[in-house]
């Protein structure tokens, strides 16, 4: 019930609807730079792995040389190789 009334709040509004949704707004552009929204709280942060706390879990993101051209409350811009990302429950 609670899907269908974000959906039909999304288009009402003309939001997208991954921004009524809970979850992170992930952008991959290539394999070198990536953009996640709506997450808490960087847990870890190495050359090669990036923990994000977000409301459905954890997000691991994995790969090689790793920079965060830009870092703000609830956004951040990494740039480097990526190779992988995936998510953990909690």
């Amino acid at each position: 019930m609670f899907k269908k009334i974000q959906k039909h709040a999304s288009e009402v509004l003309e939001f997208p609807a991954d921004v009524l949704d809970n979850g992170p707004r992930i952008i991959i552009m290539g394999r070198n730079k990536m953009t996640v929204e709506y997450f808490t709280e960087v847990v870890q942060f190495t050359n090669e792995e990036i923990i994000l706390k977000t409301p459905v879990g954890r997000l691991k993101i994995q790969g090689q040389e790793f920079v965060l051209s830009t870092v703000l409350q609830t956004e951040i811009h990494l740039e480097g190789q990526i190779f992988g990302l995936s998510f953990e429950e909690g």
